[in-house]
């Protein structure tokens, strides 16, 4: 038998400490739960020195969805507000659960909870699945003992993620289909077509102009070298991804993205609404300004809006208020660096990031449209003048050809 020392909060919200007897950690939790207790910490006193830990096991098998988590907490947030334990609410939502390896992140979470380690603790061990902003509100609630608003807190919050990334990815589709298709069809007519129009040319080659001399000639490369620009273009391609995925890679494309035509303001506003939305929802859910800054800074999704962030959390850290900085800087607009300070001045900074997150939102929205609306004929114009010179340039010698004939 040991010693266990525990923390637990009662069924009215308030907290309970003490030592409880048992043969092993589950035991004593399972001691506690049958006290009406709901264990927050529990270990065992040995030596003066507390526990270790168990050690996390590797998660394998496939990715875990962004819907899976939401799906997770929107069910928690229900089971635990009518009053069921979050032991047998997650008995319940791991038999519900699809996906394989969401059920075994669940069951290791599970067993952590029932040994009385604190949920945001054991939700911790799986940062790829369970974000560090998702860790640090049920963390928020298991000092205020509000489990239940705050996981449906983090539903609201994911969701209104999801939307605006379905909303983004939406409208980057379209254009990347008809991009796709127009380079197919130049490749068609000249891996395809444009051979069979070599045969009419044949013996002619000095009547034919000089753009379909160039087609020809591009023609003929691609036909004949194809065994070396196959694996050139896959090389190249794959030593791009690698290069833009990485640290140095990245900046110059978040750069591109932020100031490409037509679009880039489109990912600017992406990238502010998310890292607003996020610095409001841990404000309001009592998360600490230096806590809440470094987790949107994690979250921001794009470097400069991290250096951004960078510097927000050094001046924060001298004393500076949240709006100082971010005067500072072109990628916040004054206009809302203004919202924010009043917010400041009146204690309702988690109000006023929530409501400026909601304008900004539908100003997203607006933006998506414009950019689909402008993208949509600006690339079937450049479809229409590429396939359209090269259709011109095959069907071009044929009225010279007549033309010489005739004469």
């Amino acid at each position: 038998m040991s010693n266990y020392e525990f923390q637990a909060r009662m069924t009215d919200g308030s907290l309970a400490q003490g030592v409880v007897v048992a043969d092993n950690r589950e035991d004593a939790a399972k001691q506690l739960r049958a006290e009406g207790k709901f264990v927050v910490k529990l270990n065992e006193k040995k030596n003066g020195s507390e526990q270790t830990a168990p050690a996390e096991i590797t998660i394998g098998g496939n990715r875990v969805k962004h819907d899976d988590v939401i799906f997770f907490a929107s069910q928690m947030s229900v089971m635990v507000d009518t009053g069921v334990p979050i032991t047998e609410a997650m008995e319940g939502i791991i038999e519900q659960a699809t996906s394989p390896a969401f059920k075994r992140v669940l069951r290791r979470i599970l067993s952590d909870v029932e040994t009385g380690t604190p949920l945001s603790e054991a939700l911790a061990k799986h940062p790829k699945v369970f974000k560090s902003i998702f860790v640090n509100l049920v963390r928020a609630s298991e000092v205020s003992g509000q489990l239940g608003p705050m996981l449906d807190r983090c539903v609201r919050y994911m969701t209104n993620l999801r939307e605006t990334r379905k909303k983004v990815v939406g409208a980057m589709i379209y254009p990347a289909f008809l991009m796709f298709m127009s380079i197919s069809v130049v490749f068609f007519l000249l891996t395809y077509l444009m051979p069979k129009f070599l045969g009419i040319y044949s013996g002619r080659e000095h009547l034919l102009p000089t753009p379909t001399k160039i087609l020809i000639a591009v023609s003929s490369g691609i036909s004949s070298t194809w065994m070396w620009w196959v694996p050139a273009v896959l090389l190249i391609g794959g030593g791009l991804t690698w290069y833009l995925g990485s640290q140095k890679g990245m900046r110059p494309l978040h750069w591109l993205m932020l100031h490409l035509p037509i679009i880039g303001r489109m990912f600017h506003k992406t990238y502010l609404v998310r890292s607003l939305r996020t610095l409001g929802t841990l404000i309001k859910s009592g998360v600490s300004m230096l806590d809440a800054v470094s987790i949107t800074r994690e979250v921001a999704g794009n470097c400069y809006f991290q250096d951004m962030w960078d510097n927000v959390d050094d001046r924060v850290k001298q004393g500076e208020q949240l709006s100082a900085p971010l005067k500072d800087t072109l990628l916040v607009p004054q206009s809302v660096t203004q919202m924010i300070h009043s917010g400041e001045r009146s204690g309702q900074l988690a109000a006023v990031l929530d409501r400026i997150s909601n304008f900004l939102e539908a100003d997203l929205e607006q933006a998506i449209k414009r950019v689909t609306q402008m993208i949509e004929p600006l690339m079937i114009l450049i479809m229409g003048v590429i396939v359209g010179s090269i259709v011109i340039a095959l069907l071009l010698p044929i009225f010279t050809i007549s033309r010489v004939v005739a004469h």
